[in-house]
């Protein structure tokens, strides 16, 4: 059976599919899976291709001899990232037994937050000297590729080992091998020091189209660099990180889904702030059900008002969210975005008003024109209400210091449900004369 399964691992073309196949089993198993597998290297990636958090549930089952061997095949980045999730006393066993050189880089980029550019950077790079013949740097990128390290671009450094040029794969491949490398080299260089946040590093990618990126110290000595598969991994993680505080939990909840009462105590928190506001809802209404009784069909319409403003109040909260953590807006944008949502609660406020005041007149009160104008007009103010507390309310969120995509999702829902309920009793107040 056994061998069997040594086969069928072998033959999967990519440490992903493997991955995903081991996904299919309990972690328990996984030590054994991972046993089966012949190549060192193809062992490794496969265990870096595995999610973050389920590393230290497999690891945990492994002992420190087992983990440097597969640390030993990894590039530093992903080592580093191993050995950051191991308990102290596995994490120091592991490290004891890596050759010193290995371990001194993994201590090296363990000195970095884990959210910085010297937290993502990988220290395996090309870097051939200013005066040095193409012949050389191409000698360089075969020994790292030998040892499977992904080379994108060759670094050019002075006799200080500061950073002056970068070199592209393709001009070594087109010029001959004795031309000297700084006559090829770009000067133009775009460089980050190592304790930059990786948000930041992500938006150098984006901003200028980049697939490496060299980090350097304070005095420009070329130290490591960073791949665009590693911010592909990092834009993923903020954007599911964002996703879920948003909706009042964390991503600690999806790496731990097992643990009920640490779930309940990660969404407890801002599911508080829900009940209070939605507490001040029932007041409202419970100070309000005299009319309310008087109006029965009125009251029947409250919660469409109510849901449609929540829903326009999520979509601009989120639209702001969004820019402010992508960098493309700040504070400073907020009165253009705030005009720019009202108009367009405007637009939607009359056009779903249209909608629903027809359905009120026509099929709900007995051709009852007066409510169906109630709803109209208590559609189309409470849209454009929601679509500027939709920015309002991160925005102060974000200058209390407070994180807007924590707050804004339970906080704009529920102050929307609060404001639509007012807007419509008061507006149905001016129409009372007309109501049943």
């Amino acid at each position: 059976m056994n061998e069997d399964l040594k086969t069928y691992l072998a033959s999967l073309p990519h440490p992903a599919d493997i991955k995903e196949y081991l996904e299919q089993s309990p972690v328990a198993e996984w030590p054994q899976l991972l046993r089966l597998i012949d190549d060192p290297d193809k062992r490794a990636r496969v265990v870096a291709e595995i999610d973050e958090g389920n590393w230290q549930d497999l690891l945990t089952q492994l002992g420190p001899e087992e983990i440097a061997n597969i640390i030993r095949e990894m590039e530093s980045d992903d080592a580093v990232d191993i050995i950051a999730k191991l308990p102290l006393n596995l994490r120091y066993e592991t490290l004891y037994r890596l050759p010193n050189q290995e371990r001194q880089q993994v201590l090296e980029l363990l000195g970095y937050p884990e959210d910085s550019a010297g937290g993502i950077m990988q220290l395996e790079l090309a870097r051939v000297r200013a005066d040095a013949p193409v012949s050389e740097a191409i000698q360089r990128v075969r020994e790292l590729v030998e040892d499977d390290v992904q080379v994108l671009a060759v670094w050019v450094v002075d006799k200080s080992d500061c950073l002056v040029g970068s070199v592209e794969l393709a001009d070594l491949l087109i010029h001959k091998s004795t031309r000297l490398i700084k006559t090829l080299m770009d000067t133009d260089i775009i460089c980050v020091r190592p304790l930059v946040d990786q948000k930041e590093v992500a938006e150098l990618f984006q901003k200028y189209d980049l697939l490496t990126l060299p980090v350097v110290d304070d005095e420009n000595h070329l130290i490591g660099r960073i791949s665009v598969d590693d911010v592909v991994d990092v834009l993923t993680e903020e954007a599911e990180e964002e996703a879920l505080r948003m909706a009042g939990t964390s991503v600690q909840e999806l790496r731990h889904p097992e643990q009920v009462f640490s779930t309940a105590r990660i969404r407890l928190p801002w599911l508080a702030v829900a009940l209070g506001c939605s507490l001040v809802s029932a007041s409202l209404l419970r100070f309000f059900q005299p009319l309310l009784e008087q109006m029965v069909v009125i009251y029947a319409f409250l919660p469409v008002i109510m849901a449609m403003g929540g829903n326009v109040g999520t979509q601009s909260s989120t639209i702001l969210i969004r820019g402010l953590a992508t960098g493309k807006s700040d504070l400073s944008d907020i009165p253009r975005m705030l005009y720019k949502e009202i108009r367009v609660g405007l637009i939607m406020g009359i056009f779903y008003g249209i909608c629903a005041g027809l359905v009120a007149t026509f099929l709900l009160s007995d051709f009852n024109h007066s409510l169906g104008i109630l709803v109209f007009f208590s559609m189309v103010f409470a849209m454009i209400t929601a679509a500027g507390l939709g920015v309002l309310a991160p925005a102060l969120l974000k200058r209390l210091g407070v994180d807007p995509a924590i707050a804004a999702g339970p906080f704009v829902t529920t102050l929307n449900d609060i404001t639509g309920i007012l807007i419509y009793i008061l507006i149905s107040q001016l129409f009372k004369s007309f109501t049943v």
